[in-house]
Protein backbone atom coordinates (compact mmCIF):
# COMPACT_ATOMS: atom_id res chain seq x y z
CA UNK A 1 0.00 0.00 0.00
CA UNK A 2 2.94 2.48 0.31
CA UNK A 3 5.49 2.89 -2.11
CA UNK A 4 8.77 0.87 -1.94
CA UNK A 5 7.77 0.56 1.74
CA UNK A 6 7.03 -3.30 1.89
CA UNK A 7 5.09 -4.77 5.28
CA UNK A 8 8.63 -7.26 5.87
CA UNK A 9 10.99 -3.99 5.85
CA UNK A 10 8.67 -2.22 8.18
CA UNK A 11 9.13 -4.95 10.42
CA UNK A 12 12.25 -4.81 10.01
CA UNK A 13 12.72 -1.24 10.73
CA UNK A 14 10.47 -1.73 14.09
CA UNK A 15 13.36 -4.85 15.16
CA UNK A 16 15.89 -2.85 14.81
CA UNK A 17 14.68 0.61 16.72
CA UNK A 18 13.57 -1.84 19.47
CA UNK A 19 17.57 -3.14 19.61
CA UNK A 20 18.57 0.56 19.16
CA UNK A 21 16.21 1.28 22.55
CA UNK A 22 17.75 -1.00 24.16
CA UNK A 23 21.32 0.31 23.65
CA UNK A 24 20.60 3.62 23.98
CA UNK A 25 18.97 3.57 27.37
CA UNK A 26 22.01 2.45 29.36
CA UNK A 27 24.08 5.45 27.73
CA UNK A 28 21.38 7.88 28.50
CA UNK A 29 20.53 6.56 31.94
CA UNK A 30 24.36 7.11 32.66
CA UNK A 31 23.89 10.52 31.86
CA UNK A 32 21.00 10.95 33.78
CA UNK A 33 23.50 9.65 36.44
CA UNK A 34 26.03 12.37 35.98
CA UNK A 35 23.67 14.83 35.86
CA UNK A 36 22.27 13.93 39.04
CA UNK A 37 26.03 13.69 40.65
CA UNK A 38 26.83 17.47 39.53
CA UNK A 39 23.70 18.49 41.08
CA UNK A 40 24.45 16.82 44.19
CA UNK A 41 28.24 17.40 44.67
CA UNK A 42 26.76 21.47 43.59
CA UNK A 43 24.25 21.08 46.63
CA UNK A 44 27.12 19.78 49.01
CA UNK A 45 30.34 20.94 48.19
CA UNK A 46 32.51 23.64 47.89
CA UNK A 47 34.78 23.03 45.39
CA UNK A 48 34.97 24.77 42.20
CA UNK A 49 33.37 24.00 38.74
CA UNK A 50 36.43 21.69 37.91
CA UNK A 51 37.01 19.44 41.17
CA UNK A 52 33.01 18.98 41.18
CA UNK A 53 33.45 17.66 37.55
CA UNK A 54 35.88 15.21 38.79
CA UNK A 55 34.32 14.34 41.44
CA UNK A 56 31.05 13.71 39.29
CA UNK A 57 33.67 11.65 36.87
CA UNK A 58 34.96 9.53 39.83
CA UNK A 59 32.22 8.39 41.04
CA UNK A 60 30.27 7.13 37.83
CA UNK A 61 31.99 3.98 38.14
CA UNK A 62 30.50 3.14 41.16
CA UNK A 63 26.64 4.48 40.69
CA UNK A 64 26.56 2.57 37.29
CA UNK A 65 25.56 -0.59 39.41
CA UNK A 66 23.32 0.96 41.54
CA UNK A 67 21.46 2.96 38.67
CA UNK A 68 21.78 -0.03 35.91
CA UNK A 69 20.11 -2.41 39.02
CA UNK A 70 17.48 -0.14 39.85
CA UNK A 71 16.59 0.74 36.33
CA UNK A 72 16.71 -3.21 35.13
CA UNK A 73 14.34 -3.72 38.31
CA UNK A 74 11.97 -1.31 36.95
CA UNK A 75 12.01 -2.43 33.35
CA UNK A 76 11.59 -5.93 34.69
CA UNK A 77 8.55 -5.17 36.84
CA UNK A 78 7.48 -3.41 33.80
CA UNK A 79 7.74 -6.18 31.74
CA UNK A 80 6.00 -8.48 33.51
CA UNK A 81 3.02 -6.23 34.66
CA UNK A 82 2.58 -3.87 32.15
CA UNK A 83 -0.85 -5.17 31.18
CA UNK A 84 -1.67 -5.27 34.76
CA UNK A 85 -0.93 -1.31 34.61
CA UNK A 86 -2.33 -0.59 31.25
CA UNK A 87 -5.40 -2.16 32.38
CA UNK A 88 -5.85 -0.72 36.06
CA UNK A 89 -5.05 2.71 34.49
CA UNK A 90 -7.96 2.51 31.67
CA UNK A 91 -10.25 0.44 33.87
CA UNK A 92 -10.57 -2.45 30.94
CA UNK A 93 -11.54 -5.80 31.42
CA UNK A 94 -11.41 -8.71 29.56
CA UNK A 95 -14.25 -9.73 27.47
CA UNK A 96 -15.52 -13.39 26.83
CA UNK A 97 -17.27 -14.97 23.43
CA UNK A 98 -20.17 -15.26 25.34
CA UNK A 99 -20.28 -11.17 26.43
CA UNK A 100 -19.21 -10.48 22.88
CA UNK A 101 -19.28 -13.29 19.85
CA UNK A 102 -19.26 -10.67 17.30
CA UNK A 103 -15.94 -9.27 18.30
CA UNK A 104 -14.69 -12.17 19.60
CA UNK A 105 -15.40 -14.49 16.22
CA UNK A 106 -13.86 -11.56 14.04
CA UNK A 107 -10.43 -11.42 15.67
CA UNK A 108 -10.87 -15.60 16.12
CA UNK A 109 -11.14 -15.88 11.99
CA UNK A 110 -8.36 -13.15 11.53
CA UNK A 111 -6.01 -15.21 13.54
CA UNK A 112 -6.58 -18.47 12.05
CA UNK A 113 -6.45 -17.26 8.44
CA UNK A 114 -2.43 -15.69 9.64
CA UNK A 115 -1.54 -18.71 12.05
CA UNK A 116 -1.29 -16.15 14.93
CA UNK A 117 -1.65 -16.38 18.26
CA UNK A 118 -5.23 -15.21 19.14
CA UNK A 119 -4.49 -11.87 21.68
CA UNK A 120 -7.11 -11.16 24.93
CA UNK A 121 -10.09 -9.10 24.04
CA UNK A 122 -10.42 -6.27 26.41
CA UNK A 123 -13.40 -3.69 26.78
CA UNK A 124 -13.18 -0.08 28.03
CA UNK A 125 -16.64 0.92 28.91
CA UNK A 126 -16.84 4.39 27.18
CA UNK A 127 -19.34 5.44 23.83
CA UNK A 128 -15.80 7.06 22.47
CA UNK A 129 -14.86 5.13 19.24
CA UNK A 130 -10.99 3.99 20.07
CA UNK A 131 -8.86 0.79 20.53
CA UNK A 132 -5.52 0.07 20.79
CA UNK A 133 -2.98 -3.31 21.47
CA UNK A 134 -0.31 -3.92 24.12
CA UNK A 135 1.75 -6.63 25.06
CA UNK A 136 5.57 -7.43 24.47
CA UNK A 137 5.11 -11.19 23.99
CA UNK A 138 2.49 -14.09 22.02
CA UNK A 139 1.26 -15.11 25.94
CA UNK A 140 0.22 -11.65 27.09
CA UNK A 141 -0.82 -9.57 23.59
CA UNK A 142 -4.19 -7.82 24.22
CA UNK A 143 -6.70 -6.25 21.60
CA UNK A 144 -8.56 -3.48 23.79
CA UNK A 145 -12.15 -2.48 22.39
CA UNK A 146 -14.59 0.69 23.73
CA UNK A 147 -17.99 0.14 24.09
CA UNK A 148 -18.62 2.92 21.48
CA UNK A 149 -16.46 1.43 18.94
CA UNK A 150 -18.55 -2.22 18.51
CA UNK A 151 -21.89 0.03 18.97
CA UNK A 152 -21.27 2.12 16.36
CA UNK A 153 -19.41 0.18 13.57
CA UNK A 154 -21.11 -2.31 11.59
CA UNK A 155 -19.62 -5.64 11.13
CA UNK A 156 -16.74 -4.73 7.95
CA UNK A 157 -15.90 -1.63 10.02
CA UNK A 158 -15.24 -3.35 13.01
CA UNK A 159 -13.37 -6.19 11.16
CA UNK A 160 -11.21 -3.49 9.58
CA UNK A 161 -10.44 -1.63 13.28
CA UNK A 162 -9.69 -5.72 14.61
CA UNK A 163 -7.22 -6.57 11.81
CA UNK A 164 -5.76 -2.80 12.15
CA UNK A 165 -4.76 -3.84 15.67
CA UNK A 166 -3.66 -7.24 15.26
CA UNK A 167 -1.29 -5.91 12.09
CA UNK A 168 -0.01 -3.48 15.02
CA UNK A 169 1.02 -6.76 16.88
CA UNK A 170 1.97 -8.58 13.92
CA UNK A 171 4.33 -5.81 12.88
CA UNK A 172 6.08 -5.73 16.12
CA UNK A 173 4.58 -1.95 16.91
CA UNK A 174 2.81 -2.59 19.96
CA UNK A 175 6.34 -4.30 21.10
CA UNK A 176 8.42 -1.06 20.34
CA UNK A 177 6.41 1.32 21.80
CA UNK A 178 5.86 -0.54 25.18
CA UNK A 179 9.65 -0.24 26.00
CA UNK A 180 9.87 2.72 25.01
CA UNK A 181 6.79 3.56 26.89
CA UNK A 182 9.13 2.26 29.92
CA UNK A 183 12.04 3.89 29.47
CA UNK A 184 10.68 7.07 29.27
CA UNK A 185 8.72 6.37 32.27
CA UNK A 186 11.95 5.65 34.10
CA UNK A 187 13.40 8.87 33.03
CA UNK A 188 10.25 10.47 34.32
CA UNK A 189 10.00 9.23 37.48
CA UNK A 190 13.92 9.82 37.98
CA UNK A 191 13.52 13.13 37.11
CA UNK A 192 10.53 14.17 39.03
CA UNK A 193 12.22 12.48 42.00
CA UNK A 194 15.47 15.01 41.75
CA UNK A 195 13.73 17.95 41.45
CA UNK A 196 11.22 16.93 44.33
CA UNK A 197 13.93 16.31 46.47
CA UNK A 198 16.45 19.52 46.00
CA UNK A 199 13.35 21.19 46.77
CA UNK A 200 11.90 20.02 49.76
CA UNK A 201 15.02 18.55 51.82
CA UNK A 202 17.35 21.16 49.63
CA UNK A 203 20.00 18.36 50.54
CA UNK A 204 21.29 19.80 54.04
CA UNK A 205 22.70 23.48 52.44
CA UNK A 206 23.54 26.26 54.93
CA UNK A 207 24.06 29.75 54.77
CA UNK A 208 27.98 29.60 54.79
CA UNK A 209 27.61 27.41 51.48
CA UNK A 210 26.02 29.55 49.94
CA UNK A 211 27.79 32.39 50.91
CA UNK A 212 31.61 30.17 49.91
CA UNK A 213 30.95 28.48 47.16
CA UNK A 214 27.69 29.63 45.54
CA UNK A 215 28.56 30.86 42.06
CA UNK A 216 30.59 27.67 41.59
CA UNK A 217 27.50 25.29 43.07
CA UNK A 218 25.23 27.23 40.66
CA UNK A 219 26.94 25.99 37.52
CA UNK A 220 27.16 22.93 38.52
CA UNK A 221 23.88 22.78 39.82
CA UNK A 222 22.56 24.39 36.21
CA UNK A 223 25.15 22.37 34.34
CA UNK A 224 24.02 18.67 35.82
CA UNK A 225 19.80 19.96 35.57
CA UNK A 226 21.05 20.75 31.60
CA UNK A 227 22.37 17.17 31.42
CA UNK A 228 19.28 15.76 33.12
CA UNK A 229 17.26 17.83 30.67
CA UNK A 230 18.91 16.79 27.75
CA UNK A 231 18.69 13.02 28.78
CA UNK A 232 15.03 13.21 29.42
CA UNK A 233 14.44 15.10 25.97
CA UNK A 234 16.24 12.71 23.78
CA UNK A 235 14.03 9.79 25.72
CA UNK A 236 11.03 11.89 24.81
CA UNK A 237 12.55 12.81 21.37
CA UNK A 238 12.32 9.08 20.56
CA UNK A 239 9.33 7.88 21.59
CA UNK A 240 7.77 10.50 19.38
CA UNK A 241 9.72 10.40 16.98
CA UNK A 242 9.42 6.37 16.36
CA UNK A 243 7.77 6.38 13.00
CA UNK A 244 4.48 7.44 12.47
CA UNK A 245 4.23 5.17 9.54
CA UNK A 246 3.49 2.46 11.81
CA UNK A 247 -0.19 3.97 11.49
CA UNK A 248 -0.14 3.62 7.62
CA UNK A 249 1.80 0.06 7.76
CA UNK A 250 -0.94 -0.98 10.00
CA UNK A 251 -3.80 0.30 7.79
CA UNK A 252 -2.25 -1.46 4.83
CA UNK A 253 -2.25 -4.52 7.02
CA UNK A 254 -6.17 -4.56 7.48
CA UNK A 255 -6.69 -3.69 3.76
CA UNK A 256 -4.31 -6.67 3.56
CA UNK A 257 -5.95 -9.28 5.57
CA UNK A 258 -10.30 -7.97 5.44
CA UNK A 259 -9.63 -7.45 1.19
CA UNK A 260 -11.89 -4.49 2.01
CA UNK A 261 -10.11 -0.85 2.27
CA UNK A 262 -13.75 0.83 1.87
CA UNK A 263 -14.83 -0.72 5.10
CA UNK A 264 -11.08 0.58 6.89
CA UNK A 265 -12.19 3.70 5.35
CA UNK A 266 -15.79 3.94 6.64
CA UNK A 267 -14.38 2.94 10.46
CA UNK A 268 -11.39 6.29 10.22
CA UNK A 269 -14.81 8.23 9.10
CA UNK A 270 -16.62 7.30 11.87
CA UNK A 271 -14.30 7.31 14.36
CA UNK A 272 -12.91 11.34 13.54
CA UNK A 273 -13.98 13.41 15.67
CA UNK A 274 -15.02 11.09 18.57
CA UNK A 275 -12.04 9.14 19.42
CA UNK A 276 -10.91 11.34 22.38
CA UNK A 277 -10.45 9.08 25.52
CA UNK A 278 -10.84 10.99 28.38
CA UNK A 279 -8.68 9.85 32.08
CA UNK A 280 -6.51 8.11 29.73
CA UNK A 281 -2.32 8.34 29.87
CA UNK A 282 -0.81 9.81 27.54
CA UNK A 283 1.31 6.93 26.82
CA UNK A 284 -2.25 4.83 26.01
CA UNK A 285 -3.35 7.17 23.31
CA UNK A 286 0.17 7.40 21.75
CA UNK A 287 -0.96 3.59 21.58
CA UNK A 288 -4.72 4.07 19.97
CA UNK A 289 -5.94 3.46 16.84
CA UNK A 290 -6.85 7.21 16.78
CA UNK A 291 -5.02 10.36 18.92
CA UNK A 292 -6.88 13.16 18.46
CA UNK A 293 -3.90 15.30 20.57
CA UNK A 294 -1.24 16.94 18.03
CA UNK A 295 1.08 18.69 20.31
CA UNK A 296 2.82 21.63 19.51
CA UNK A 297 1.42 22.38 16.00
CA UNK A 298 1.68 18.45 14.96
CA UNK A 299 5.36 18.14 15.67
CA UNK A 300 4.89 15.95 18.26
CA UNK A 301 1.69 14.10 16.58
CA UNK A 302 1.97 10.34 17.38
CA UNK A 303 -0.58 9.73 14.84
CA UNK A 304 -1.15 10.82 11.49
CA UNK A 305 -4.20 13.01 10.09
CA UNK A 306 -7.52 10.32 9.54
CA UNK A 307 -7.42 12.41 6.10
CA UNK A 308 -4.49 11.48 4.93
CA UNK A 309 -4.15 7.97 6.14
CA UNK A 310 -7.77 7.53 4.11
CA UNK A 311 -5.41 9.22 0.86
CA UNK A 312 -3.06 6.83 1.55
CA UNK A 313 -5.70 4.19 0.94
CA UNK A 314 -7.46 5.60 -1.76
CA UNK A 315 -4.89 5.67 -3.42
CA UNK A 316 -2.17 2.59 -2.92
CA UNK A 317 -5.78 0.52 -1.52
CA UNK A 318 -8.12 0.89 -4.15
CA UNK A 319 -10.53 2.50 -1.31
CA UNK A 320 -13.05 4.78 -1.91
CA UNK A 321 -14.31 7.58 -0.10
CA UNK A 322 -17.64 8.83 1.25
CA UNK A 323 -19.11 5.84 1.92
CA UNK A 324 -19.46 5.68 5.49
CA UNK A 325 -22.90 6.77 7.09
CA UNK A 326 -23.44 8.43 10.40
CA UNK A 327 -22.90 5.64 13.57
CA UNK A 328 -25.94 3.88 14.18
CA UNK A 329 -26.64 1.69 17.40
CA UNK A 330 -26.04 -2.08 17.30
CA UNK A 331 -29.33 -1.86 18.07
CA UNK A 332 -31.16 0.15 15.20
CA UNK A 333 -29.63 -2.26 12.51
CA UNK A 334 -31.02 -5.19 14.33
CA UNK A 335 -34.47 -3.55 14.43
CA UNK A 336 -34.16 -2.30 10.83
CA UNK A 337 -32.94 -6.22 10.28
CA UNK A 338 -35.80 -7.61 11.73
CA UNK A 339 -39.00 -4.51 9.76
CA UNK A 340 -36.84 -5.48 6.21
CA UNK A 341 -38.60 -7.25 3.85
CA UNK A 342 -37.08 -10.11 1.74
CA UNK A 343 -38.62 -10.92 -1.78
CA UNK A 344 -38.59 -15.06 -1.17
CA UNK A 345 -38.76 -15.55 -4.95
CA UNK A 346 -35.70 -13.24 -5.24
CA UNK A 347 -33.01 -15.82 -6.98
CA UNK A 348 -28.65 -15.51 -6.11
CA UNK A 349 -25.74 -17.32 -6.79
CA UNK A 350 -26.49 -19.05 -3.60
CA UNK A 351 -30.24 -19.58 -3.95
CA UNK A 352 -31.70 -21.24 -6.52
Amino acid sequence: MLEAYGLKTHMWNNNLRSTFLLIAFPILLLCLAYGILLVFFGLTSDGNIEQGLQAATNAIPLAVPTTLGLAGGWFGIAFFGHQKIISASIKSRALTISEEPRAYRMLEALCISRGQTMPRLNVIETEQMNAFASGIRDKNYQITLTRGLMNHLDDAELNAVIAHELSHIRHKDVRMLIIAVIFVGIFAFVGESVVRGIFRTNLGRTDHHRRSGGGNAGALIFFGFAIIAVAYLFAVLIRFTLSRKREYMADAGAVELTKDPDAMIRALEKISGRAQLKNVPDEIREMSLHNPRVGLAGAFATHPPIEKRIDAIVKFGGGRRGTASAPRSRRAEAMETKTSTIDPTSRTPWKR
